[in-house]
């Protein structure tokens, strides 16, 4: 897993989850004005150590804006249950409770992007069959059309990382996906984007996650659907 970021002390930071095969190319043209950005990407392992002391380090005056797209909607789960689990570690040591809150950080909304919590599920995600097969088979070419649709020459100047290093990516969210299977804290999204054109990532499951999602855990949960790829940041910017 990388980082990029750009952290100048501003007010507004906007912390974005990238999907497979992304680059923080693929997103720099749609970082709002005025805003800090994080960028993760180029996943291989979940251990979230340097992007919790990079966030530290911006302190919790900033105004953080998290947007997680596409499989980056599951990394940004993992990620924010980490958050509660270090949180309610510290708050089980009675001399650290005040810091533990002092420690928390920020967030003013949580935006999901053409994703679910769970990434690669049978109903909730990318059938696991279907991701396997796009591991064996994998075409970057067929990716692109697929990911920018009627956008593609769009993005004629994004970076994107060999075929085997993307078979790779491919396999390491098919392990982690396993591994974290369970949902083990309730994370409250304000905005679930779906793209009605999305050929990458099941609309019909998204839909299912996200009505799931506001009938058992947060009722005030938007749904926005709209008329766009699987990259929606053509159609679709903060």
């Amino acid at each position: 897993m990388r980082l990029y970021h750009q952290c100048n002390n501003r007010e507004n930071c906007l912390l974005l989850f990238g999907g497979f095969a992304a680059h923080p190319s693929h997103f720099l043209p749609f970082i709002p004005q005025g805003y800090d950005c994080i960028i993760v990407y180029h996943y291989r392992h979940l251990d979230f150590s340097a992007l919790k002391a990079l966030l530290k380090e911006i302190g919790k005056e900033s105004k953080i804006t998290l947007l997680g797209f596409s499989m980056g909607v599951f990394a940004a789960r993992v990620f924010l249950e980490s958050l509660q689990d270090d949180l309610q570690g510290e708050s089980q040591d009675f001399m650290r409770r005040d810091s533990a809150k002092e420690d928390s950080l920020n967030f003013v909304r949580k935006i999901a992007i053409n994703g679910t919590e769970f990434g690669i599920h049978l109903k909730f995600g990318i059938l696991p069959r279907l991701f396997k097969l796009t591991q064996k088979s994998f075409d970057l070419e067929s990716f692109k059309c697929n990911l920018f649709g009627e956008f593609l020459d769009k993005a004629n100047d994004f970076v994107f990382r060999d075929s085997k290093v993307l078979r790779e990516e491919l396999g390491f969210f098919i392990q982690s996906c396993a591994q974290f299977d369970k949902l083990t804290n309730t994370i409250l999204w304000d905005q679930a984007i779906i793209s009605k054109q999305d050929l990458v990532f099941n609309p019909e499951a998204q839909r299912a996650f996200w009505d799931s999602y506001r009938r058992e855990r947060d009722k005030s949960n938007q749904i926005l659907e709209i008329d766009a790829p699987h990259f929606a940041f053509f159609k679709w910017q903060l």
